[in-house]
């Protein structure tokens, strides 16, 4: 099995750009979900006092408990009645709990349904796990989501979990208030448990939108694993810090689990999320920012000729088909040859499931400009 887990498509093009950038090339990155923007220095502060006064030292595998408490008071604040000490669990990160939710909940027999396209490592964990992936092509009339009638086809005794990502890494593409109902009514019924990758949460771009997906969850909380991270809303990617919130029947395992895999979460990276909760509005990344830069993304795209692409409501991506323009071209082909020839990194949109497009990241806006004209003179180019 280890021998069919390939690395994470979207690191291969990361390291790919480090390597042509240490050779003296100048690589302009539209390829890595990574704001450019620094988290505020009071999230800063709180991190470098909490090793000052020497708070650096084990925490409770769940975390500590006062950035428990204070997750269960966003909790609360959505909707949800939680117990900081049964309902959550502090993770390095989305990827480890995803990892530790899957490892600790999955069995051989259990099915796993996956979206189509969908974040690359979801498959390596689910194999990792001893699980099965089943793949579900996404409708491209909406924006390539998955609902009650995409699913059903796939569903079979064995049929356990179904990940779901909204905002949609690598579409951009948001589930409305009635599709993420009838979705999750779809899976209760079929007593099928959703694992919610939350990551993007903070990046939906119309505020009705994200206030009624709160209220939506609610009713359905005894039937999600709600994984968030701190890494994109405030900006804190390499602090590798995020929470899991459901039902004890599934956190107190995964707790125990997670003591076995890494202890707890990073000591000062608990203390500075501590302080980015103590007021998320505050500290949480600008939405205006990035959806002027999201305008600037479909303004250049629009200038060449047969390009489509989905229309992002979220995230910081947007998912662009290319088979009209490059049709004898692979879109891996079409990314090495971008960065090679014309300087700028994008992902292939084969490392999400779907061959035939390119996944554009405006999550770092530095040389956004200039990045999205050698994108155009390259796509242009044929």
């Amino acid at each position: 099995m280890k021998k069919t887990v390939k690395e994470s498509g979207t690191l291969a093009v990361f390291h790919q750009m480090k390597k042509l950038r240490s050779m003296g090339k100048d690589i302009i990155n539209l390829c890595v979900g990574e704001p450019d923007i620094p988290p505020s220095q009071d999230i800063e502060r709180a991190a470098c006092q909490s090793i000052q006064s020497r708070q650096i030292r084990y925490t409770p595998s769940e975390g500590i408990p006062e950035l428990r408490e204070a997750v269960s008071a966003v909790m609360q604040h959505e909707g949800w009645e939680t117990d900081g000490n049964r309902n959550i669990i502090i993770t390095a990160g989305a990827k480890p709990a995803l990892f530790t939710a899957l490892l600790t909940l999955a069995k051989k027999t259990d099915e796993v349904l996956i979206p189509v396209p969908y974040y690359p490592s979801y498959f390596p964990m689910i194999r990792y796990a001893g699980a099965k992936p089943v793949y579900v092509p996404g409708n491209p009339e909406k924006g390539y989501k998955t609902g009650p009638e995409e699913l059903q086809p796939y569903l079979t005794t064995n049929s356990r979990f179904f990940i779901l990502n909204s905002p949609v890494n690598p579409t951009g593409s948001v589930y409305s208030p009635e599709e993420l109902r009838g979705l999750l009514s779809f899976l209760k019924k079929n007593c099928i448990l959703c694992i919610l990758d939350d990551v993007y949460r903070h990046f939906i771009y119309d505020n009705t939108v994200k206030e009624e997906v709160s209220r939506i969850l609610k009713p359905f909380h005894q039937s999600i694993i709600l994984v968030r991270s701190f890494s994109k809303e405030f900006a804190m990617t390499g602090w590798r810090i995020g929470y899991t919130v459901a039902e004890d029947e599934y956190i107190l395992p995964m707790k125990i689990v997670q003591g076995h895999m890494i202890g707890n979460a990073q000591t000062a990276s608990q203390f500075a999320a501590l302080k980015a909760l103590q007021d998320p509005e505050k500290y949480a990344l600008p939405l205006d920012v990035f959806v002027s830069r999201r305008n600037e993304v479909l303004q250049a795209l629009s200038h060449v000729e047969n390009l489509s692409f989905i229309h992002p409501a979220g995230a910081f991506y947007v998912f662009a088909d290319i088979r009209s323009i490059y049709p004898g071209i692979s879109d891996e082909v079409l990314s090495s040859h971008l960065m090679e020839k014309f300087g700028v990194a994008v992902t292939p949109g084969s490392a999400f499931g779907l061959k035939g497009f390119i996944r554009i990241s405006y999550a770092d806006g530095s040389r956004l400009h200039d990045g999205l004209q050698r994108l155009v003179t390259g796509l242009s180019s044929r």
